[in-house]
């Protein structure tokens, strides 16, 4: 019976480190999806002949998925509870990195809206490769965070 009481007090702790290691496993897969798109993106910026409408697919794609991590990062935030300090640096980063790939998005996507797309290739892609490391980045420390 004392062993009984011993594992179930130990599953009542273990369980939310579970619920942390799932959310961290989405975050960490919202980031990969984020470096996937960012670099299919770069690589139609870099052909020859560009298409307008897989440019804006590819955007539009990329843009979900960053809506996907913003959300996974802010429901995360909350719930968070025992963390030490070099836990609680790297839940930082992460949000700073979040927000950053958030920004690069947003004003990615503002370029390709300006309607001259062409013109603006090279940032474009820079936003684009500058989205893709970020994501990478992210991963590491959330693979940091998850062990």
């Amino acid at each position: 019976m004392k062993h009984l009481f011993t594992f179930l007090a130990f599953a009542a702790l273990a369980m939310p480190m579970m619920a942390d290691s799932q959310a961290f496993r989405g975050i960490i897969g919202d980031a990969a999806n984020i470096q996937r798109d960012a670099e299919k993106l770069s690589r139609d910026l870099k052909q020859k002949a560009l298409d307008e409408a897989k440019l804006k697919e590819d955007i539009t794609t990329l843009n979900a998925d960053v809506a996907k991590l913003k959300q996974d990062v802010a429901e995360l935030d909350g719930k968070l509870s025992s963390m030490t300090e070099a836990q609680k640096k790297d839940w930082e980063l992460v949000k700073t990195k979040a927000e950053l790939i958030t920004i690069f998005a947003g004003r990615k996507a503002t370029l390709m809206e300006s309607g001259e797309f062409k013109k603006n290739r090279s940032i474009l892609r820079a936003h684009a490769d500058g989205i893709a490391k970020r994501a990478a980045m992210l991963q590491q420390t959330v693979n940091r965070l998850d062990k």
